[in-house]
Protein backbone atom coordinates (compact mmCIF):
# COMPACT_ATOMS: atom_id res chain seq x y z
CA UNK A 1 0.00 0.00 0.00
CA UNK A 2 2.55 2.44 0.78
CA UNK A 3 4.39 2.17 -2.52
CA UNK A 4 1.37 1.99 -4.24
CA UNK A 5 0.41 5.55 -2.38
CA UNK A 6 3.86 6.76 -3.70
CA UNK A 7 2.69 6.24 -7.45
CA UNK A 8 -0.58 7.52 -7.19
CA UNK A 9 1.47 10.74 -5.86
CA UNK A 10 3.95 10.63 -9.07
CA UNK A 11 1.23 10.08 -10.83
CA UNK A 12 -1.05 13.49 -9.27
CA UNK A 13 2.26 15.58 -9.31
CA UNK A 14 3.84 14.92 -12.81
CA UNK A 15 6.86 14.66 -10.80
CA UNK A 16 9.42 11.87 -11.41
CA UNK A 17 10.50 11.01 -8.20
CA UNK A 18 9.60 11.32 -4.66
CA UNK A 19 12.50 11.64 -1.73
CA UNK A 20 11.20 10.17 1.19
CA UNK A 21 13.56 11.69 3.68
CA UNK A 22 12.40 15.49 2.94
CA UNK A 23 9.03 15.67 0.78
CA UNK A 24 10.64 19.24 -0.78
CA UNK A 25 13.87 17.32 -2.24
CA UNK A 26 14.29 16.00 -5.45
CA UNK A 27 16.51 13.27 -7.20
CA UNK A 28 19.35 15.17 -8.62
CA UNK A 29 22.58 14.24 -10.02
CA UNK A 30 25.49 15.75 -7.94
CA UNK A 31 29.26 15.06 -8.51
CA UNK A 32 28.28 11.69 -10.53
CA UNK A 33 25.79 10.15 -7.88
CA UNK A 34 21.88 10.57 -8.06
CA UNK A 35 20.46 12.01 -4.67
CA UNK A 36 18.17 14.44 -2.60
CA UNK A 37 19.16 17.49 -3.34
CA UNK A 38 17.78 20.58 -4.09
CA UNK A 39 19.25 23.25 -7.26
CA UNK A 40 20.36 26.74 -6.21
CA UNK A 41 20.69 29.41 -8.46
CA UNK A 42 22.82 32.23 -7.98
CA UNK A 43 23.52 35.45 -9.77
CA UNK A 44 27.30 36.70 -9.13
CA UNK A 45 28.76 40.10 -10.02
CA UNK A 46 31.94 40.19 -12.19
CA UNK A 47 33.74 43.18 -10.65
CA UNK A 48 33.51 41.79 -6.54
CA UNK A 49 32.77 38.06 -7.04
CA UNK A 50 29.58 39.15 -4.59
CA UNK A 51 26.20 37.10 -4.25
CA UNK A 52 23.17 39.05 -5.83
CA UNK A 53 20.71 36.99 -5.70
CA UNK A 54 20.17 33.18 -4.89
CA UNK A 55 16.60 31.24 -5.38
CA UNK A 56 16.39 27.36 -3.72
CA UNK A 57 14.32 25.30 -5.98
CA UNK A 58 13.42 21.63 -6.29
CA UNK A 59 13.75 21.72 -10.08
CA UNK A 60 15.83 19.39 -11.63
CA UNK A 61 17.00 21.60 -14.79
CA UNK A 62 18.59 25.15 -15.11
CA UNK A 63 16.20 25.32 -17.48
CA UNK A 64 13.81 28.80 -17.50
CA UNK A 65 15.76 30.20 -14.50
CA UNK A 66 17.98 32.69 -16.17
CA UNK A 67 15.43 35.63 -16.95
CA UNK A 68 14.22 35.20 -13.40
CA UNK A 69 17.44 35.34 -11.94
CA UNK A 70 18.89 37.88 -14.45
CA UNK A 71 16.19 40.32 -14.09
CA UNK A 72 15.87 40.48 -10.36
CA UNK A 73 19.74 40.94 -10.71
CA UNK A 74 18.73 43.64 -12.74
CA UNK A 75 16.51 45.55 -10.53
CA UNK A 76 18.49 44.84 -7.20
CA UNK A 77 21.40 46.60 -8.78
CA UNK A 78 19.30 49.29 -10.37
CA UNK A 79 20.38 49.00 -13.60
CA UNK A 80 19.14 48.59 -17.38
CA UNK A 81 22.51 47.35 -18.55
CA UNK A 82 22.69 44.00 -17.91
CA UNK A 83 24.97 41.47 -19.32
CA UNK A 84 24.13 38.01 -18.00
CA UNK A 85 26.02 34.72 -18.66
CA UNK A 86 25.41 30.96 -18.18
CA UNK A 87 26.10 27.94 -19.37
CA UNK A 88 24.69 25.07 -21.07
CA UNK A 89 22.00 24.39 -18.67
CA UNK A 90 20.40 27.22 -19.28
CA UNK A 91 19.48 26.75 -23.30
CA UNK A 92 15.84 27.62 -23.10
CA UNK A 93 14.68 29.59 -26.61
CA UNK A 94 11.84 31.05 -24.53
CA UNK A 95 13.83 31.80 -21.24
CA UNK A 96 16.60 33.93 -23.77
CA UNK A 97 14.19 35.65 -25.35
CA UNK A 98 12.19 37.12 -22.38
CA UNK A 99 15.82 38.44 -21.31
CA UNK A 100 16.06 40.06 -24.94
CA UNK A 101 12.84 41.59 -24.63
CA UNK A 102 13.65 43.32 -21.05
CA UNK A 103 16.73 44.51 -22.54
CA UNK A 104 19.18 41.81 -21.15
CA UNK A 105 22.16 41.43 -22.80
CA UNK A 106 22.45 37.36 -22.60
CA UNK A 107 25.22 34.83 -23.58
CA UNK A 108 24.51 31.29 -22.81
CA UNK A 109 27.30 28.88 -23.73
CA UNK A 110 27.01 26.93 -26.96
CA UNK A 111 23.49 28.51 -28.05
CA UNK A 112 23.93 29.90 -31.56
CA UNK A 113 20.09 30.41 -32.69
CA UNK A 114 17.83 33.29 -34.33
CA UNK A 115 14.26 33.67 -32.71
CA UNK A 116 11.51 36.18 -33.06
CA UNK A 117 10.20 38.36 -30.44
CA UNK A 118 7.64 41.54 -29.86
CA UNK A 119 8.88 44.49 -31.56
CA UNK A 120 9.12 48.08 -31.27
CA UNK A 121 6.39 49.19 -33.25
CA UNK A 122 6.97 47.97 -36.93
CA UNK A 123 7.06 44.67 -38.30
CA UNK A 124 10.33 43.41 -39.39
CA UNK A 125 10.71 41.41 -42.74
CA UNK A 126 11.81 38.08 -41.94
CA UNK A 127 13.93 36.31 -44.63
CA UNK A 128 15.90 33.14 -43.17
CA UNK A 129 17.15 32.09 -40.22
CA UNK A 130 20.29 31.17 -38.36
CA UNK A 131 19.53 27.67 -36.51
CA UNK A 132 15.96 29.08 -35.93
CA UNK A 133 14.06 28.35 -32.46
CA UNK A 134 10.35 28.97 -31.74
CA UNK A 135 9.37 31.41 -28.56
CA UNK A 136 6.72 30.75 -25.95
CA UNK A 137 4.83 34.45 -25.37
CA UNK A 138 3.19 33.21 -21.72
CA UNK A 139 0.82 36.61 -22.53
CA UNK A 140 -0.56 35.95 -25.39
CA UNK A 141 -0.86 31.87 -25.07
CA UNK A 142 1.21 31.53 -28.39
CA UNK A 143 4.58 30.29 -29.82
CA UNK A 144 6.40 32.58 -32.04
CA UNK A 145 8.66 30.39 -34.99
CA UNK A 146 11.83 31.84 -35.93
CA UNK A 147 10.24 33.06 -39.36
CA UNK A 148 7.94 35.28 -37.53
CA UNK A 149 4.57 32.67 -37.99
CA UNK A 150 2.68 31.79 -34.84
CA UNK A 151 1.82 28.60 -33.73
CA UNK A 152 -1.40 27.86 -32.32
CA UNK A 153 -2.32 25.82 -29.04
CA UNK A 154 -3.11 22.79 -30.23
CA UNK A 155 -4.15 19.52 -27.48
CA UNK A 156 -2.52 18.60 -24.39
CA UNK A 157 -0.36 15.25 -23.71
CA UNK A 158 -1.82 14.36 -20.18
CA UNK A 159 0.90 11.21 -20.23
CA UNK A 160 3.77 13.97 -20.31
CA UNK A 161 2.22 16.91 -19.10
CA UNK A 162 3.01 19.03 -22.41
CA UNK A 163 1.11 21.07 -24.46
CA UNK A 164 1.72 21.17 -28.09
CA UNK A 165 1.33 23.98 -30.10
CA UNK A 166 2.11 23.71 -34.11
CA UNK A 167 0.67 25.98 -37.22
CA UNK A 168 0.21 23.38 -40.36
CA UNK A 169 -0.64 26.04 -42.81
CA UNK A 170 2.37 28.44 -42.05
CA UNK A 171 4.90 25.19 -42.35
CA UNK A 172 3.66 24.12 -45.44
CA UNK A 173 3.96 27.32 -47.16
CA UNK A 174 7.41 28.08 -45.69
CA UNK A 175 10.45 28.83 -47.74
CA UNK A 176 13.18 28.36 -45.30
CA UNK A 177 12.35 25.25 -42.77
CA UNK A 178 13.54 24.85 -39.16
CA UNK A 179 12.48 21.19 -38.97
CA UNK A 180 13.04 17.79 -41.27
CA UNK A 181 9.64 17.11 -40.54
CA UNK A 182 6.30 17.92 -42.44
CA UNK A 183 5.72 20.98 -39.88
CA UNK A 184 7.24 22.31 -36.89
CA UNK A 185 5.52 21.30 -33.23
CA UNK A 186 6.50 23.43 -30.22
CA UNK A 187 6.10 20.98 -26.88
CA UNK A 188 5.70 23.34 -23.77
CA UNK A 189 5.90 21.12 -20.26
CA UNK A 190 3.00 22.74 -17.99
CA UNK A 191 0.30 21.09 -15.39
CA UNK A 192 -2.92 20.26 -16.99
CA UNK A 193 -4.92 22.88 -15.24
CA UNK A 194 -2.96 25.74 -17.03
CA UNK A 195 -3.20 24.76 -20.51
CA UNK A 196 -5.91 26.58 -22.51
CA UNK A 197 -6.78 26.88 -26.17
CA UNK A 198 -7.96 30.44 -26.13
CA UNK A 199 -4.78 33.05 -27.52
CA UNK A 200 -4.32 36.16 -28.24
CA UNK A 201 -2.26 36.90 -32.03
CA UNK A 202 -3.78 40.82 -32.84
CA UNK A 203 -1.63 43.41 -33.45
CA UNK A 204 1.57 40.88 -33.28
CA UNK A 205 4.47 43.23 -34.15
CA UNK A 206 7.79 41.06 -34.60
CA UNK A 207 11.31 41.07 -34.84
CA UNK A 208 14.14 39.05 -35.85
CA UNK A 209 17.05 38.65 -33.39
CA UNK A 210 20.34 36.66 -33.30
CA UNK A 211 21.75 35.34 -30.28
CA UNK A 212 24.98 34.70 -30.44
CA UNK A 213 27.18 34.24 -26.99
CA UNK A 214 30.51 35.99 -26.27
CA UNK A 215 33.44 33.28 -26.40
CA UNK A 216 35.39 35.85 -23.87
CA UNK A 217 32.37 36.23 -21.44
CA UNK A 218 31.80 32.18 -22.10
CA UNK A 219 35.54 31.47 -20.56
CA UNK A 220 35.26 34.11 -17.63
CA UNK A 221 31.98 32.52 -16.26
CA UNK A 222 33.42 30.12 -14.33
CA UNK A 223 36.03 32.53 -12.89
CA UNK A 224 33.30 34.59 -12.08
CA UNK A 225 29.70 32.09 -10.71
CA UNK A 226 31.64 29.38 -9.72
CA UNK A 227 34.28 30.75 -6.84
CA UNK A 228 31.46 31.68 -4.51
CA UNK A 229 29.86 27.82 -4.69
CA UNK A 230 33.84 26.65 -4.61
CA UNK A 231 34.09 28.77 -1.29
CA UNK A 232 30.74 28.08 0.12
CA UNK A 233 30.98 24.73 -0.27
CA UNK A 234 34.73 23.66 0.09
CA UNK A 235 35.99 26.31 2.91
CA UNK A 236 32.46 27.16 4.64
CA UNK A 237 31.71 23.53 4.64
CA UNK A 238 28.28 23.27 3.43
CA UNK A 239 28.40 21.06 0.88
CA UNK A 240 25.30 19.17 2.65
CA UNK A 241 22.11 20.79 3.87
CA UNK A 242 21.38 20.61 7.56
CA UNK A 243 17.80 21.09 7.07
CA UNK A 244 14.94 19.95 5.50
CA UNK A 245 12.21 21.29 4.26
CA UNK A 246 12.31 24.03 0.76
CA UNK A 247 11.89 27.05 3.55
CA UNK A 248 14.25 25.53 6.07
CA UNK A 249 17.26 25.14 3.25
CA UNK A 250 16.19 28.88 1.26
CA UNK A 251 17.11 29.69 5.14
CA UNK A 252 20.05 27.99 5.83
CA UNK A 253 21.76 28.91 2.61
CA UNK A 254 20.57 32.66 3.41
CA UNK A 255 22.83 32.33 5.97
CA UNK A 256 25.54 30.76 4.35
CA UNK A 257 26.02 33.09 1.51
CA UNK A 258 25.32 36.54 3.80
CA UNK A 259 28.79 34.81 5.48
CA UNK A 260 30.21 34.97 2.13
CA UNK A 261 29.06 37.92 1.35
CA UNK A 262 30.73 39.85 4.29
CA UNK A 263 33.80 37.67 4.23
CA UNK A 264 34.25 38.89 0.78
CA UNK A 265 33.96 42.33 1.38
CA UNK A 266 36.46 41.77 4.54
CA UNK A 267 38.72 41.09 1.99
CA UNK A 268 38.06 43.39 -0.53
CA UNK A 269 38.00 46.90 1.74
CA UNK A 270 38.49 46.09 5.33
CA UNK A 271 37.21 45.28 8.92
CA UNK A 272 37.17 49.46 9.68
CA UNK A 273 35.72 50.44 6.20
CA UNK A 274 33.05 48.26 6.17
CA UNK A 275 31.60 49.41 10.04
CA UNK A 276 31.81 52.78 8.78
CA UNK A 277 29.91 51.76 5.72
CA UNK A 278 27.27 49.86 7.73
CA UNK A 279 26.84 52.95 10.07
CA UNK A 280 25.73 55.12 7.14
Amino acid sequence: MKYEGYAKRLEESGDTSIAVTDPDSRMIMSGGRIEPSYNIQTAVDSKNKLLVDFEVTNDVLDKNKLHLMASRSAELLETENLTAVADTGYDSATDIAECVMDGIDVHVAGVDITVCVPGDGSQQEIQSHVNGRPVYLADRNIAVCPMGQVMYPIYYRESVCKAIFHNFKACGQCSCRCTKRKYREFVLTMPACDFRKTYDDSNLLLRQVRITPSQRLIKLRKTIVEHPFGTVKQAMNSRHCLTKGLRNVSGEFSLAFLAYNLKRVINIMGTEKLMVALQM
